[in-house]
């Protein structure tokens, strides 16, 4: 049975929600986004028809959940890959790969408005709703951020980079203009797990931001937000409170992503922050995207993905 909503100042911060965020979301639905771009902006879209690395079918994929993570209720799959044009910008996204929510999950996603791709806009594009941050038990507190995949490399960091575009023998080359980079990419292999960076509540796990995949939203005690996108799985849902260090998902090649990585973005009041110098356990000598290439939409090469 579902929890019922309590509280008139909660009904009426969603209520406020809902009204500032409504139109966002009707731009948000027209447009897909592009992952290096402010997730609200509208002129944003995914902008090539990048070539990305197919995953397999949920179905079909032989699937070993990291220690300390499941028994997984799935959700309902989309299935295989899904490509599509959207304002002649090609978008693709899935396999989905998400769980249900428990009942104590459900019951906190529902009092609080959770798991709706406007909520994920409005928590990366705006500061979050107070009840959001209050609903982060008060624990030990962190300035630094915990290095989210284990034995990850840094692919690309944060700021203006020089375009990329893949070849046809598939290396990556530099191509013509720069781009600002709102996140970092860190690359690993296919499943290997993301942590939280930080204590934070879940308030988005699921595959409805176009170009991100599936993709995790936390909010944390201080008010920042982290994103973790491209994974082939998520292992939280919405709604749920998660540790610093927590097993949250894996990594993958979902959405508009030229390989399997991390793509991490960490925001405060909707704008995003360089993170790499808050984060502890980083490897001691990372790669760089010119020895392991894994932008989020590069210059796409000339043919179609296949």
């Amino acid at each position: 049975m579902r929890a019922p909503v309590r509280g008139l100042p909660i009904l009426a911060s969603l209520l406020a929600l809902a009204t500032s965020i409504g139109s966002a979301q009707d731009v948000a639905d027209a447009a897909p986004i592009e992952p290096d771009a402010a997730p609200i902006d509208p002129d944003a879209g995914v902008t090539s028809d990048a070539a990305v690395s197919a995953e397999p079918s949920p179905e079909t994929r032989d699937e070993t959940l990291p220690a300390g993570v499941g028994p997984i209720d799935w959700a309902e799959s989309t299935g295989g890959r899904n490509c599509h044009r959207s304002r002649g910008r090609r978008v693709c996204e899935g396999p989905r790969r998400v769980p249900r929510p428990s009942a104590e999950a459900l019951a906190r996603q529902q009092a609080l408005g959770l798991d709706q791709p406007r909520v994920a806009h409005h928590a990366v594009a705006g500061a979050p709703l107070p009840e959001w941050i209050a609903a982060v038990p008060a624990g030990a507190a962190h300035e630094d951020l915990l290095w989210p995949v284990q034995g990850g490399r840094l692919w690309r960091g944060f700021g203006i980079h020089q375009r990329l575009r893949r070849g046809r023998d598939g290396r990556m080359r530099r191509a013509r203009g720069r781009r600002r980079h709102e996140g970092v990419d860190i690359g690993a292999d296919p499943g290997t797990p993301i942590v939280a960076v930080n204590d934070g509540l879940v308030v988005y796990s699921d595959n409805r931001m176009s170009g991100y995949g599936n993709v995790v939203v936390l909010v944390h005690r201080d008010g920042s937000v982290s994103l973790y996108a491209h994974c082939s799985a998520t292992y939280v849902a919405a709604g749920e409170l998660v540790g610093r260090g927590q097993i949250i998902a894996a990594v993958g090649a979902t959405g508009l992503a030229h390989g399997p990585h991390l793509h991490f973005e960490w925001r405060l009041e909707g704008r995003p922050r360089d993170p790499l110098r808050r984060f502890v356990g980083r490897p001691a000598r990372p790669e760089t995207a010119e020895d392991e290439p894994a932008a989020d939409a590069p210059e796409p090469p000339d043919e179609e993905p296949g």
